[in-house]
């Protein structure tokens, strides 16, 4: 009887600590293809806040805040690269 008096009071506390805002869901990346999610600081796009991109090998990359208004991307690995 205690263990489950101490069981529900465990799980009661569990669930008042939740994140303030729910995390922000990433678009998924398909296999042969060059990903890039970008926040800004608003919808005008002029400030970069952070940037998660997977490149065509599949690694990884972070940088900044991942937080804001999200820009998503993607283009096939065998496509040439955007003139500039």
């Amino acid at each position: 009887m205690i263990r489950r008096v101490l069981m529900a009071a465990a799980l009661a506390g569990a669930a008042i600590v939740v994140p303030a805002s729910p995390a922000q869901a990433l678009y998924p990346c398909a296999a042969g293809n060059y990903c890039l999610h970008t926040w800004y600081t608003d919808s005008s796009r002029t400030q970069v806040r952070g940037t998660y991109s997977i490149n065509c090998e599949g690694t990884a990359y972070r940088w900044g805040v991942q937080q804001g208004y999200l820009v998503y991307s993607a283009r096939p690995c065998n496509d040439p690269p955007p003139e500039v």
